[in-house]
Order: structure tokens, then C-alpha cells, then sequence
């Protein structure tokens, strides 16, 4: 094999950053895995862009046609290992939160109601746009990867932002179950003294109107009983 011309590397230079973003994609899609699976749909497309650059070197005459399916092949392991990372970041946003109620996230991370969770439904929706090209076209989309690197980017802000305020989250929803278990023990406590003074005027209401009841009923005997 001859030394690649310089038009050949200057070709792979320009696609270096594209690649940089995949691998990134790829290797975040995999931490972010709940199981940690190998994932094969994008590696797959990386052994067939290895193959076409190998191709492009060796072929100069099909140089621009080897480079373009380098390309295509990049941008679908892109694509790939977007639409699993960002499964995978939003399902680990929405675990770490349910245990939290809308009262605690409005109150200690009203972002996740302005901000975070309507990205989250836009990112939803670029993966379905992902997923309708994909379907619909030969070769993939047309659109370069790199173009939806920015969501991974802002995906994994946001995880983050999820995991630090996790702590306050926490004591805020503590506080709440201390401050509630007050409230209901001290609801109990006036509850039980209701009860305990309503017993005392029903017990003070009954003495009262057996004594008058006595007292009539005496009264009565011993008027009819004199001669």
C-alpha cells in the first residue's frame, strides 16, 4: 500500500472531531447503562467506518466517495448511541426523583419544572425525529451527528444538577415527614383531650341529672308518704 496523499489525511482530520463526539457518545451511552451492556449497533458502525477509511487510503480515485461513507457510518453510531444515552440519562433523572413529591421539587428545584423537564420532552422528540429519518431513509439522515451533540451535552448537566441536589431534596423531604408527624401528633394529643373533656362534661351532665332526679323523686316519695 502506498503512503496516503495528503488529501486523504486532510480529509480524516476534518472527521476527527465528529469521531471524538461519537466515541464520547458511546463510551457515556455504556456508563450510563444500568446493566453496563456492550452495545453493538454503533460499534458495528465504527468497524464499518474503519473499513471504508482503509478503503479511501488504498483507493485514491474513490477518495471522496470512501470519506462520505465514513461519514454516514459515524453519524448512524452517533445516532445510536445517542437515542441509548439519552434513554438511559432520562431514566436515571426520573429514578432519582420519585421518590421526591412535586411539593419538594417546586419547592428546593423549581428548574426541574421550568427548565429541565421541558428539554427533557424536547429531547424526546429529537429522538423520535432520529428514529422517523432513520426509518425513512436509505442511507440514514443526511443531518450531521455532531448537530445533537449539544443534548448529550445538556443531558449530562442536568444529570448532574439531579445528583447535588439530591441532599437537599432530602432534607427538605425529611423536615416535611418530621414537620407532618408533629402536626398529626399534636392533631392526636388535642383529639384525646376533646375526647377526654367531652367525657368529663357527659360524666358531670349525668351526675347532675341523676342528683336532680333523686332529688324530685324524694321529694315525691316523701310528700305522698306523709299521713
Amino acid at each position: 500500500m502506498e503512503k496516503p496523499n495528503n488529501g486523504f489525511l486532510d480529509k480524516i482530520k476534518e472527521l476527527y472531531p465528529l469521531y471524538d463526539r461519537v466515541k464520547k457518545c458511546i463510551i457515556y451511552a455504556e456508563e450510563f447503562d444500568p446493566k453496563h451492556e456492550f452495545f453493538l449497533a454503533p460499534m458495528n458502525e465504527l468497524r464499518s467506518s474503519l473499513d471504508h477509511i482503509f478503503k479511501a487510503a488504498e483507493h485514491d480515485d474513490d477518495l471522496d466517495y470512501e470519506i462520505n461513507e465514513v461519514k454516514e457510518h459515524l453519524d448512524r453510531a452517533g445516532y445510536d448511541a445517542f437515542e441509548l444515552l439519552s434513554i438511559n440519562l432520562q431514566d436515571s433523572i426520573t429514578k432519582k426523583l420519585f421518590d421526591y413529591s412535586t411539593d419538594t421539587l417546586s419547592q428546593v428545584f423549581p428548574e426541574y419544572y421550568h427548565e429541565i423537564r421541558p428539554k427533557l420532552v424536547e429531547i424526546r422528540s429529537s429522538i423520535a425525529e432520529i428514529r422517523k429519518r432513520k426509518k425513512y431513509s436509505k442511507n440514514g439522515s443526511n443531518e450531521a451527528f455532531g448537530s445533537y451533540f449539544d443534548h448529550v451535552s445538556i443531558l449530562m448537566k442536568y444529570n448532574q444538577q439531579v445528583e447535588n441536589i439530591i441532599p437537599a431534596l432530602e432534607e427538605f423531604k425529611q423536615k416535611k415527614l418530621k414537620e407532618e408527624f408533629e402536626k398529626e401528633m399534636l392533631e392526636r394529643k388535642i383529639r384525646i383531650k376533646e375526647r377526654i373533656f367531652n367525657a368529663v362534661i357527659i360524666g358531670i351532665g349525668s351526675a347532675v341529672a341523676s342528683g336532680i332526679l333523686v332529688y324530685f323523686l324524694t321529694s315525691y316519695f316523701i310528700k305522698n308518704s306523709t299521713p
